[in-house]
């Protein structure tokens, strides 16, 4: 067992959060906001058949994120074995070394925008074994790796401008004006990416000397017999290319920018009709505009982009298949992880003891407090996964308690939230990419803390001068 959790230390750190979530339901009564007045019931305890049933009941809850990951892990041991894929990887790595920093600082900024911006930021991961492929055979260690691409997208979260996944649900839930938290937002997003690249450069730097390297990508270029023709790349850049713009494009906001062209287009190719009959919704079904995918869509595009390889690369089904399952394989203790987090949400959302936390600490003190309410959101934030959950749980106590602060309110949460995703167990994309960088949680501590401490201080002076 103690050699299992050296080795699995990441379903230890999250196992202690589900086992102390559970203790919480033992200690403090089950709560919830009925209109504007708080609800405490008697004291609801956790057994041993909720926890069994509700760890069970993740699986079917979280199912499209279980099913993403498969079909990524899926995709890219696909792409792994193909000869035109090895051949652009190859190249692009190439031409890239010695080049780690800029590289490095564009990948962050990209992904720290798009998780910005985006309506799911889940979709943007589909992207990252790609460049973890390019960053491994350019020698860039697993660390600066993690933090350019899983930490270019916290940075999104903790800096969130657009994205209806964090700043959408203040709009949502508090009732205010998205653009009226933007200067703050921007100001968080800047600061907290500026000192993500300082100490992720710092750390590159320190490591172009060490000529140790450990490999860690997943999906490593498999080895395979030499084609009797030269391997063709451009059918795969290009692939890559149209890969990520339709992804970006079709998660991207732009209802709340009011740009209706996809819409208008959309809704042409629904409606096109032959003899009276809109054949394409006949054969495809109802399309669904940009800015209204969901996490399946993303998956689609992944399992169609196999087909082409299996159609045009004449790979055989029988090989697509036992690719496929070499890529679950590989990808599986990623998902038990996941789970694991979810399951502390679960926890959260079907014994709400957060709520009467929350209601101890606005009671402390007569009326709105800054400091309260920051330890409100952090302990929340804790618990919540993701921010519609920490909403649910806290944010509507908060606004039918403090309607004339929300603003302030929605910035205390934003930031809480963010930055606690930087390391505690519950976040899923950081706990999603050190399982699936094998990177230990002590190891990524010790990198990140100087960060949190500098963030942290950041995030102080703001609230003081918001409040």
């Amino acid at each position: 067992m103690k050699k299992f959790f050296e080795k699995y230390d990441l379903i230890k750190i999250s196992g202690i959060l589900v086992l102390l979530s559970v203790f919480l339901t033992w200690l403090i009564p089950y709560g919830y906001l009925q209109g504007t007045e708080m609800i405490t019931e008697d004291i609801q305890r956790v057994g041993l058949n909720n926890f069994l049933q509700w760890g069970l009941l993740g699986m079917y809850y979280f199912t499209v994120l279980i099913t993403f990951l498969f079909v990524m892990g899926g995709f890219y041991q696909v792409l792994s074995k193909r000869p035109g894929y090895q051949k652009l990887v190859k190249s692009i790595s190439e031409k890239l070394k010695g080049r780690e920093i800029p590289v490095v600082l564009v990948v962050t900024l990209l992904f720290a925008i798009t998780s910005s911006l985006t309506s799911e930021y889940f979709p943007l991961i589909a992207f990252i074994p790609f460049i973890i492929t390019v960053y491994n055979r350019m020698k860039v260690d697993k660390i600066t790796a993690f933090a350019s691409t899983f930490g270019g997208l916290l940075v999104g979260t903790i800096g969130s401008t657009y994205s209806t996944k964090i700043a959408g649900q203040f709009t949502e839930v508090l009732e205010i004006e998205g653009t009226s938290l933007l200067t703050t937002q921007s100001i968080l997003f800047i600061v907290s990416f500026v000192l993500l690249s300082v100490f992720t450069v710092s750390r590159l730097i320190k490591n172009k000397t060490n000529k140790k390297h450990e490999e860690y990508d997943k999906f490593e270029l498999a080895a395979i017999d030499t084609p009797k023709k030269a391997p063709k790349a451009w059918p795969y850049a290009i692939g890559i290319i149209l890969f990520v713009i339709v992804t970006v494009l079709a998660y991207l906001p732009w209802s709340t920018w009011n740009v209706t062209v996809f819409t208008d287009i959309t809704t042409w190719v629904n409606e096109f009709e032959i003899f009276n009959a809109p054949i394409i919704s006949y054969i495809f079904g109802t399309i669904v505009e940009f800015g209204k995918w969901d996490i399946f869509t993303v998956q689609l595009v992944m399992l169609f982009a196999t087909l082409l390889i299996h159609w045009f690369g004449r790979v055989s089904l029988n090989e697509i298949f036992e690719s496929y399952g070499e890529g679950f394989k590989k990808i599986g203790h990623v998902v038990i992880v996941l789970l694991m987090v979810y399951l502390i949400l679960e926890i959260a959302v079907m014994n709400p003891v957060i709520p009467t936390i929350v209601d101890w600490l606005a009671n402390i003190t007569s009326g709105f407090n800054a400091f309260f309410t920051s330890i409100g959101a952090f302990i929340t934030s804790l618990f919540s996964v993701e921010m519609q959950y920490a909403m649910s749980l806290a944010g509507g106590y908060y606004a039918a308690t403090y309607g004339e602060v929300h603003n302030v309110i929605a910035i205390i949460f934003q930031s809480i939230f963010g930055l606690v995703s930087f390391f505690v167990p519950s976040s899923a994309i950081l706990m999603l990419g050190l399982s699936y960088l094998d990177i230990p949680y002590k190891e990524w501590m010790k990198f990140i803390w100087k960060f949190l401490i500098a963030m942290l201080v950041v995030i102080i002076v703001i609230i003081i001068i918001i409040a």
